[in-house]
């Protein structure tokens, strides 16, 4: 009895002497550890310390620390030494997060501005067991300074760039290689009919234009395939509303290597500017017109028809073809001016302008050459063709009667001069003045005639 008794006894006194020399063994693993990792640790550009988790009492720190905040700081409290002289643990002290269950938990990783130091640090805080095995403290702070201002400068330009990039009012925008939008400010949205969420990283011709493919001509392709700045105008409609012309201009964005990485794209709606380029161009136009226009009778004034005479002369002289010329003159038009007034002579001057175009092909020119006098071109017409026209044009002008108001209808009557170019021998104003000796001769002659100069 007394045997089994004393085996009893002795089984708890051989655990606990097994506990205690685990718990040596687990305390001299964590001194070993702990010597490693400063030994490794010590020369890094970044504090390292260890505290005791109750009294806040510094139990180890690396040269970085004693480097910056002096070398007699073990056994002294960290907020103390190491965060600006407090007189309490700081309100952000990781020491209650640290343990879970009365075990050392997984570690928390932060950032912190240190003011007495001036730099910013990435904070590994963790809990270990300490050379005699409670749990202490431990925080790696790795100098993060560099990158933080980096970080902060980064965000700075971001910031600022944003602020650049709404404030412009013309459309803007940022495409990448896959032709995905990347950035977009409210009026590239707006233009498109979309709002910038809808854009945002989606393909331009699919969003904006519906297609499956690269839009034809696309500026933003030929950035990319060429490096170089484009510009291009174009009328479109994204919203349904209403044509709207813009010009585009694309810019290239290149990476360290020159590589083209993404395009913006600047927008202008310069619709206002295309209507009054119309507006503009119809206005020269109506002048051009103007200028080269008889007020009275609509016809070519005499510097237009020397002008299209000397083009269908050249015209002439390159293919060999024939051309005639017609010189048309009212008979005793001041007579009617005369007994009518000036009035009804403008009358009568625009209803035979009138009736002579009628009669006239659609390839033939007629213009006022003078106060009565007109001036038929006649390209591709011999002078027997001249003379058919001329001789159609006396007979109607002879039969027709010009009713303005007066008890009786104005009668008059036209001689013709008709001659045609010859090409070997003369120039325009020869041709002219055969044309209008033909005319003298005609009105010489009585009047109400056509006369030809063939030669």
């Amino acid at each position: 009895m007394n045997t089994r008794k004393q085996t009893r006894n002795k089984i708890p006194r051989e655990k606990e002497g097994l506990k205690e020399r685990i718990k040596a063994l687990e305390v001299a693993s964590a001194k070993e550890i702990v010597d490693q990792m400063f030994a490794i640790m010590d020369g890094i550009e970044g504090a390292i310390y260890v505290a005791d988790m109750k009294t806040y009492e510094l139990l180890h720190v690396n040269s970085y620390i004693r480097k910056h905040f002096g070398n007699d700081l073990v056994g002294k409290k960290c907020y103390k030494v190491l965060h600006n002289h407090q007189d309490k643990p700081c309100a952000f002290c990781t020491n209650d997060r640290l343990i879970i269950d009365g075990k050392p938990g997984p570690p928390l990783i932060w950032d912190y501005f240190n003011n007495r130091t001036g730099f910013w640090y990435q904070y590994i805080d963790r809990a270990i067991r300490w050379t005699d095995g409670r749990l202490v403290h431990m925080q790696v702070a790795i100098d993060i300074t560099d990158r933080k201002k980096a970080e902060i400068g980064s965000r700075r330009s971001e910031r600022f760039l944003n602020t650049i990039f709404q404030s412009i009012n013309d459309p803007f925008n940022i495409i990448d290689s896959d032709f995905r939008i990347i950035k977009a400010n409210e009026s590239y949205a707006r233009m498109r009919g979309k709002t910038i969420e809808q854009l945002m990283y989606q393909r331009c011709y699919e969003v904006i234009m519906g297609r499956n493919d690269i839009c034809e001509g696309c500026s933003v392709k030929q950035t990319f395939e060429t490096g170089e700045p484009q510009t291009k105008e174009k009328l479109a409609n994204y919203t349904g509303d209403s044509n709207i012309w813009i010009e585009i201009y694309t810019y290239p964005i290149f990476d360290e290597i020159g590589r083209v990485v993404s395009v913006i794209e600047y927008t202008r709606d310069i619709t206002k500017r295309k209507r009054a380029e119309d507006e503009r161009d119809i206005l020269v136009n109506k002048l051009i017109q103007l200028s080269r226009t008889d007020d009275l009778t609509g016809l070519l004034n005499r510097r237009a028809l020397i002008e299209r005479l000397g083009d269908e002369v050249q015209r002439s002289c390159r293919y060999r073809s024939n051309l005639a010329l017609i010189i048309c003159d009212i008979d005793y038009f001041k007579e009617i001016n005369d007994i009518y007034g000036h009035v009804a002579g403008d009358k009568v001057l625009q209803m035979i302008s009138s009736l002579i175009r009628d009669l006239l092909r659609q390839t033939d020119i007629i213009g006022r050459y003078g106060g009565d006098e007109f001036l038929l071109i006649l390209p591709e017409t011999s002078i027997e063709g001249a003379r058919e026209i001329a001789e159609r044009i006396q007979r109607a002008v002879e039969t027709f009667e010009v009713h303005i108001g007066f008890d009786n209808p104005i009668k008059t009557t036209v001689s013709l001069g008709v001659a045609q170019f010859n090409i070997d021998k003369e120039d325009t104003n020869d041709l002219i003045k055969r044309a209008d000796d033909a005319l003298y001769i005609a009105k010489g002659k009585g009047r109400n005639r056509v006369y030809l100069i063939n030669d």
